[in-house]
């Protein structure tokens, strides 16, 4: 800038003006010019497409279509390409006669970073082929005359990456990348760039920024490198997809720091990452912190990263992973030990915490883990080793009130397939395949070891973990409220009616890890004199014994034997495992010993008398309605007796549907009244009142049966019938007083006992007596009936109403008539004249 302001500069810039104005090059020579000056610089041939020529504010040139061709041994396309560039050119070097570049500045680049067959990069190649250039640095003093090394820029750029001729979907965008050379033995870069992934909108993978140093050397091999790379504000989340194209659905802050001195053929690596606030993605809770440091060793004689050692401090305990990793290929060996000293279980909680939902709030765990496990591969041979104990584990909640102890847990890793098929994509795991007692997969093998459940002598306890899954058994007796302890410890979901009674147990709880699926208990629990209750069910539920199977997708309560007041049940029951509550449809097949009606209405009103333990703690809270009116089922119900009243039936067998407080009694049989039934009977609960809908026949049905259960012996004989009945109300006496139906019956053979006419015998003979019985609103009417008897045929016809008794004629064929009135159990016979006969309908 001195020299400018001198007269020396002064002049020489208007000369410079004048030449270029006066003498201007040729456009095609001077691009020539321009590419050769920027080859010659890093290496590689260059081309342009045009080239403007500018003064201020510094002299240089916009050039467009810049292209920086690659090493064909590398790719084929172009390392950069870059549409607008401006180039500003060295002021002294035109008053030689010569031009050079001071600084090269790309808008929006993309460049390609390609690594080939051999594992060599481009960029490596660029860097070793411009250290043998003989340039000097980049701010080189005036009195250098050798042309200097330009200083690079790149705002916005694009970079790609190719690994042979595949290019990858991994990217680098907004990057800001600078290459120089620091001195005459020394270069200097620098980038900050945010990665994302070309088929993926990742808008959340934090920056990395690079700085980095190398000097000039004999071979590539032994160039003296410094580089420290940072990578902030990632989300976990983004990141993972980033890497294996799936959000794993974890969450937290990203934070990564290395460093890398030495040469590449011994390279020095130290790296400190960590995660803040780690969590799954569906906790929402504070998370906690990841940390860990590591160092290593990598050469490129042959590619291995050796003298590996991570640490990770967890309070008073250490995680460490140490060992050797390479040669670095698709399917590495390795030899890696992972060891846990003195691991407080209280800080895997903590994390636990963070990946696995539904554990109590207050859980509390005590003991410490210590273990070793070592990991070797050589040419895909694989082989695990370890063992290790979870010493004194205790688990507690509910102020210490629930408390498992679990004592010393043993661990031993289980080597699985030693082979891996070359390029073969192992597939996740389905949840059938982690219901394998021991899986084909390497894994940690846990226990077995004895868990009191309460019971004279401790169950035992087994499981193991693998990379896909894991599968946890417990065999033996236990009582069914340490079981309910056990499964809400361990945050295993489930519908858990509140029980007491024993169980004997062998259940395994299995799940993958892919998806957070959650876990499936599968396998049999032997019940054994168990109580419990139903919200709507007055009377506890006994069930002397009773088979529970356990399978991916169903629940099935078989080999049942129970008891509910004075009622014995058997048969099975089916529910499924995975649906919505209003879609569940549970299956059962269902026998009874004996109901009563008396029974049902101490089972279903509600009591003021105290309840049991059981029901209080089961509803504590405002009842609302009952569960009985949101269930739906389906099955097959039989009951060897009912009784209603002094109605009794037996033999009853129907199929059951119940939808949501809508009870259907498809091809509902019994025997009543000595005779059969057959029909299908509806009953609305759903609604207040509850509504009925009856359709049916009887047959052969004894009539004296009949009259002893209105508590009036008024007729005998057989009866067959068909009817329609609906109706509604809360009591008997809504139902008769809403009903509306049809009655169409034959009686045979049989005596009205209270129907006493002139010269006719007592109690009044039936041989055949028929008709159509209408009801509606309460009120009966009988239209054309027709009586058969000794003395005559009578045609009887009339109506009856609760209030206003009866109202019939009876005419005998040879036209006398008499008016019925009064009761059923009183009815008034009196003779009518002719006319009044005719007359009457």
């Amino acid at each position: 800038m001195k020299f400018l302001r001198s007269k020396r500069g002064m002049a020489a810039l208007a000369l410079l003006i004048l030449i270029l104005f006066l003498f201007r090059p040729g456009v095609y020579k001077l691009r020539q010019r321009i590419a050769w000056s920027i080859g010659s610089a890093i290496g590689r041939r260059v081309a342009l497409d045009n080239v403007r020529i500018h003064l201020l504010p510094r002299p240089g040139f916009d050039l467009e279509g810049l292209v920086i061709y690659d090493d064909p041994a590398f790719s084929a396309e172009p390392m950069v390409r870059a549409q607008d560039v401006s180039a500003a050119i060295r002021f002294r070097s035109l008053l030689r006669w010569r031009l050079e570049i001071a600084t090269l500045s790309a808008n929006e680049p993309s460049i390609n970073l390609v690594r080939n067959d051999q594992g060599r990069w481009n960029l490596a190649s660029l860097i070793e082929r411009s250290s043998q250039i003989p340039v000097a640095p980049t701010g080189k003093p005036a009195s250098e005359r050798r042309p200097a090394f330009p200083y690079l820029e790149a705002t916005n750029a694009r970079i790609n990456f190719k690994i042979g001729q595949a290019k990858k979907s991994w990217a680098l965008t907004d990057a800001d990348v600078a290459l120089w050379q620091d001195s005459e033995n020394s270069w200097g870069a620098r980038m900050k760039a945010q990665p994302v992934r070309t088929d993926f909108n990742l808008t959340d993978t934090g920056t990395i920024q690079v700085n980095a140093s190398w000097q000039r050397a004999a071979s590539l091999s032994d160039t003296p490198v410094q580089v420290a790379v940072q990578w902030q504000k990632g989300q976990l989340g983004q990141l993972t997809k980033l890497f294996s194209g799936r959000d794993r659905g974890w969450r937290g802050g990203v934070q990564l720091q290395a460093s890398l001195s030495g040469t590449p053929r011994s390279l020095t690596l130290h790296s400190a990452l960590s995660v803040d606030e780690f969590r799954r993605y569906d906790i929402l809770s504070s998370g906690v912190r990841l940390a860990t440091t590591c160092s290593a060793h990598y050469s490129t004689d042959d590619s291995t990263l050796g003298d590996v050692l991570c640490d990770a401090p967890v309070q008073e305990g250490t995680l460490r992973l140490q060992g050797r990793v390479g040669p670095l290929r698709q399917n590495p060996n390795y030899d890696l030990s992972f060891s846990a000293e003195k691991v407080p279980l209280a800080s895997l909680l903590l994390l636990l915490r963070q990946t696995k939902k539904n554990l109590p709030a207050d859980l509390v765990a005590t003991g410490r883990l210590d273990a070793n496990v070592r990991a070797e591969s050589t040419d895909g041979a694989m082989q695990f080793t370890g063992d290790g104990t979870a010493a004194a584990v205790r688990l507690s909640s509910n102020r210490g009130k629930d408390e498992i102890v679990f004592g010393n847990v043993p661990l031993a890793v289980v080597a699985g397939r030693t082979k891996l098929p070359q390029r073969v994509m192992v597939k996740p795991q389905t949840p059938s395949a982690t219901t394998e007692e021991n899986p084909i997969e390497a894994h940690l093998r846990v226990g077995p070891f004895p868990l009191g459940m309460g019971a004279p002598a401790p169950a035992m306890a087994s499981g193991w973990i693998s990379a896909s899954g894991y599968r946890l058994t417990l065999r033996g007796d236990t009582q069914v409220q340490n079981l309910y302890r056990l499964e809400n410890t361990l945050g295993v979901a489930g519908f858990h009616p509140v029980a007491e009674g024993s169980a004997h147990l062998d259940v395994s709880v299995a799940g993958i890890w892919q998806g957070f699926a959650a876990p499936h208990p599968i396998g049999t629990v032997q019940l054994r004199n168990l109580r419990t209750g139903v919200r709507g069910l007055n009377p506890p539920i006994d069930i002397t014994s009773a088979m529970m199977k356990l399978d991916a997708d169903t629940v099935t309560l078989d080999k049942i034997a129970a008891r509910t007041g004075d009622t014995h049940w058997s048969g099975s029951v089916k529910a499924p495992r995975h649906c919505a509550p209003e879609g569940c449809v549970f299956l059962f097949d269902l026998a009874a010993d004996q109901l009563s009606s008396a029974g049902l209405v101490e089972w279903f009103t509600p009591s003021p008398t105290k309840r049991p333990w059981y029901r209080i703690l089961a509803f504590a809270g405002p009842e609302g309605k009952s569960p009985l009116l949101a269930m739906r089922a389906r099955g097959r119900v039989r009951v060897n007796r009912l009784t209603i009243k002094k109605v009794i039936a037996s033999d009853i067998t129907a199929q059951v549907d119940l939808d949501r407080g809508k009870i259907s009694l498809t091809g509902l049989r019994a025997q009543v009244f000595q005779g059969t039934h057959q029909g299908n009977w509806v009953i609305d609960a759903s609604t207040l009142p509850p509504h009925y809908q009856c359709v049916g026949n009887l047959q052969t049905v004894s009539m004296a049966q009949v009259s002893a259960a209105m508590n009036d012996p008024w007729a005998t004989g057989s009866a067959d019938g068909k009817f329609t009945l609906t109706t509604t109300g809360d009591t008997f006496a809504d139902v008769v007083a809403h009903a509306d139906g049809d009655l169409q019956f034959t009686m045979r053979n049989g005596t009205l006992t209270h129907v006493e006419l002139p010269d006719a015998a007592k109690p009044f003979p039936v041989h055949l007596f028929g008709g159509d019985l209408k009801v509606k609103s309460g009120d009966w009417k009988l239209n054309a009936g027709r009586l058969q008897s000794h003395d005559g045929i009578y045609q009887v016809s009339g109506a009856a109403a609760p209030g206003s008794g009866l109202n019939l004629l009876m005419t005998r064929g040879d036209e006398q008539a008499w008016n019925v009135t009064g009761t059923l159990q009183k009815p008034k016979f009196v003779r009518a004249v002719r006319t009044e006969a005719r007359a009457k309908p």
